[in-house]
This record gives structure tokens, sequence and C-alpha cells, in this order.
């Protein structure tokens, strides 16, 4: 079916005489293109995908306007928008949930989106060339799908990657399930430790492969692919004992690494009221964590520690994927997984007007037989470790009013939210028609903001709740700081600054 242009010998040189090279004059790592601090656009309100950038290394444009210019961290990618990375460059954008989307070196890529019926969402990522690396969390109002030239890749909540080479489509999975069709109606599945092969006629080809969903099997890959003179379509037989016999070699080397790595994760809460959370563990020094396409080297400490985000709106399960390398093979290590859920409202969820009719205390006995209590949400103290290139922590601070029902809502003459003991937010009795609040605020960099929210009953009684946020980062020990390499752990690093006295109230 295809034209053999290279043998099978010549195919495993080209892999061994790449792994030797790798390993005697490794390729300087690109540099990060400066992002002293995200940069702000306008993004439409109606668009249906909306990814934020969180890395850029080396030169990833996008096209806008029929131009090409540098994409940088802070920017939104929506749909139609086209982007391509040079060689030694690669982007990171996270959709609004969470979901991770790294597009590496020589790739071109089309982002789509559009809405089904008026209410599902469908993502589209057209792979033009080279490749696109994910981990994608579990999809409620909405499908993802890559296409290629010869395959259309369905993705619900999975991790791995798919691309386009030389003719072919590679779909292959570290985790999850995905559904790879063909135009001509041919249909394959694939699961954990799964890489399946899709040539220009739509046949496929699914071989079971320890390292499937690696970024060390699609550099293989990669490498197989040049190997090739010419350019012509690869010979599915050459690539697939090409792919054995690296995959019998990687396993190996995995197992070696699997058995020197320690990793002890610190559990996390069941469920999530705020759209953030702080992971930490213990983990071999020099190790190499991923999480959410965000890559970590652990200091000698043997610290890990990690805060990650998502949109306020984002509900649903999040899966905090961890895979762990020492440079040369990965392998998932640990799995943390919670619930964020809108924070909970207490007592029925009838209207206050509804219950009104049938209410038949007078203002003043009912005010003086409620029982209520202002609850917010997270930790009374909330430490929150700033990652650069950021400048400053967006957050809602969420809290609701417990021990009454909406029908008492009648009662209360103002909630007012004050900041560092002056009011910040103010609702009145107009403004009162809810049990449970969110109120957007801005903390700037090594800054303490002290939080109260006081509600007010038109007998003049109040009740009172309470939290601060503590925001730091010591810059000088980051890359992108004055540092190359990361010099201690984040908590340490608060240590530091409160001793320094450079961690203050605002």
């Amino acid at each position: 079916m295809f034209k053999v242009r290279f043998t099978v010998i010549s195919v495993l040189a080209a892999l061994a005489l790449t792994a030797c090279n790798d390993k005697e004059s490794p390729k300087p790592a690109p540099k990060e293109v400066a992002a002293s601090a995200p940069v702000e656009e306008a993004v439409p309100e109606n668009a249906l995908l909306k990814a934020k950038v969180r890395s850029v290394v080396g030169t990833v444009e996008r096209e806008k306007a029929d131009s090409w210019k540098q994409l940088r961290v802070g920017k939104t990618v929506v749909e139609n928008d086209h982007v391509r990375t040079a060689l030694e460059s690669e982007l990171i954008v996270n959709l609004t949930d969470g979901s991770a989307l790294r597009v590496p070196e020589s790739s071109n890529v089309t982002f789509q989106a559009e809405l089904q019926d008026n209410v599902k969402k469908l993502i589209f990522l057209d792979i033009h060339s080279g490749k696109v690396h994910f981990d994608i969390q579990k999809q409620q109002q909405a499908e993802i799908y890559f296409k290629t030239g010869t395959a259309t890749v369905a993705i619900r909540g999975t991790a791995g990657f798919v691309g386009e080479v030389q003719g072919k489509t590679v779909a292959s999975l570290k985790e999850g399930k995905v559904e790879v069709s063909t135009p001509k109606g041919k249909s394959t599945t694939i699961v954990k430790n799964q890489t399946v092969l899709v040539d220009d006629q739509g046949d496929s080809k699914v071989l079971k492969l320890e390292s499937s969903g690696t970024e060390a099997l699609a550099a293989a890959i990669d490498s197989i692919a040049k190997a090739e003179d010419g350019g012509a379509a690869l010979n599915t037989e050459i690539l697939e004992k090409s792919m054995n016999t690296f995959d019998k070699s990687y396993g190996e080397r995995q197992r070696n690494f699997e058995k020197n790595l320690q990793f002890k994760a610190v559990g996390i809460p069941d469920s999530l009221y705020v759209p953030n959370v702080m992971l930490q563990a213990r983990v071999t020094p020099g190790t190499i964590v991923t999480v959410w396409g965000e890559r970590d080297t652990v200091p000698e400490s043997g610290i890990y520690q990690k805060t990650l985000t998502w949109g306020d709106s984002a509900f649903g399960t999040k899966r905090f994927l961890v895979g762990c390398s020492d440079g040369d093979v990965e392998l998932p290590c640990y799995m943390w997984v919670t619930e964020y859920a809108p924070m909970p409202a207490l007592g029925p969820e009838a209207s206050a007007e509804a219950q009104d009719t049938t209410a038949a205390k007078s203002v003043e006995e009912a005010a003086a037989n409620l029982k209520l209590s202002v609850k917010i949400g997270g930790g009374r103290n909330e430490r929150v470790h700033l990652d650069l290139p950021a400048t400053e922590l967006n957050t809602n601070l969420k809290f609701n009013l417990a021990g009454i029902t909406a029908a008492d809502l009648a009662q209360l003459k103002s909630l007012v939210v004050l900041r560092n003991g002056k009011p910040f937010k103010t609702f009145d009795a107009n403004d009162l028609t809810s049990l449970a609040y969110e109120v957007p605020v801005s903390i700037e960099r090594n800054k303490i903001a002290d939080f109260e929210v006081v509600a007010t009953l038109k007998n003049g009684k109040n009740y009172r709740a309470k939290k601060t946020y503590e925001v730091y980062c010591m810059v000088a020990n980051h890359p992108g700081g004055k540092a190359r390499n990361s010099i201690v752990p984040p908590d340490q690093e608060y240590e530091r600054l409160k001793q320094s006295g450079e961690l203050k109230h605002e």
C-alpha cells in the first residue's frame, strides 16, 4: 500500500543513534519567552472556546487578521485561532475547567468550536501537522475532538497525544479511553497503554505499548519519520516493528525508574468550594512532576507543591493526574480527585415571597428566633502561592447565610463585606434575595488581606465571619525571577518573606 524507502535496520539504527546522542550531547533547553506579567486582551464575550495561555517556549505564533504574531502568556486562544510552533518551541493552554493542551515543536493547529442544539459545546482541534498532547477533564456540557487528514479522535476525559505523521494519524493514551473514526465510517476504540495507527486508507492498527501517551514515544515516532528519505508515507509494518522495539527498551528503563521513585501525596478535600487547590507531595529530589501540562523539577528538599486554578463556574469532578519523569522515561505516579461544587445553601430553596404569605409570626418574633450564621468558603486563613508571571490573585470570596430559610431574608437589613476593616461591598435590603453570594477580589503579590462579612438584622443584631488571604511569592526563588532554578519550596518562601517583612498587610 505504501512505498517503502528504508529498511527496518535503518530505522532502528536511527533510533539508537538518536538515543545515544540524547545521552551524550543533550540538546540545550529552549529559552522560555519572557513574560513579566499576563497580558490582558479583549476576549469576545460570546466566545465558545476560551483557552488561557499558561506557558510559551520559543517561537509560538497566532494568526490574526492574516498576519502572524508571537503568542504570549496571559493571552486567550478562542475559536478560529490558528497557531504554529517553531523548532524547539511549545505552547501550553488551559481550558476553563483546567483541561490542558500542549502543542509541541513543529506543529500547526487550528482551534474551532460550535454549539450543538444551543446546549452542548463542540470543540475541535484541527491538526494540520505535528501533535497535540492533552490532559482532558471529564466533560459534561462539552465534547472535544481532534481532527487530522485521516481520522477524528473523540476525547471525553483522558490523557495522551494525537498527531499527524507523514500520512498517518497516531492516537496514543496513557490514561482513559478514546474513539478514533475515519471518513469512511470505520471506528476503533483504544484505552490506557494503547496506541492506534490510522493510514490514508482508513485502516487501523492497535499496539499495546508501555510507552503509550508519553513524550518519549512521540519523539521516537518523529525519529522514525525523519529516517524516511524523501518524506513518503511511512510503511505501517516497519513503523509498528520500530515502535515495538523502542517500547521494549523503554519499558525496562521505566521499571528501573519506578523502583527508585518515591511519591507520597498529601490528601486534598473530597469537595472544594473555591476554584483552586494546592497539591503537595514528598517526592524523590530531581524528579520532573507534570500536572495539567505544567512541569516542575522537585528540589533537594523533596517537597513538591503546586497551586492550580480553574474557572469559577467550571463545577464538577476535578482530576489531577500526576506524571513523574527522570528526563528519559515517565510514568503515571498518582492521581488526586475532588469535586468542585457551588457553595451549599442550607435550608429550603423556596422564595422569600412564597414563604412570606404563610408566615404567621411578627417581624420582632421572627428576628428573635433566627439562628443565623455566616459561612465563608475555604479555610479561615488561606495561603496562596502565586506562580510567576502573575502579580496578583484574582478569585471570588464565596459565603453563604446558614441556619435560615429564604423566607427569613426579610429580617435582614444589610450584608456588608469589609476589607481590612473598611466597607468593600454592600448588599442592601433590595439585594438580599439569596442565601449564597460571591464577591470578586484581587490581592497583590506578598500582601495579606483581611475580609469580614457582616450580616445585620433589622433589629440591629449582627452576625460575622472572617477570612484572611496571604498571597505570596519570593520572586528571586523562581525561573523568571532572579534565580535560574528554584532554591527552596513554597513553604520556606513563606517563612522567609514573613521574617523579612516583605509579606505584609495591605
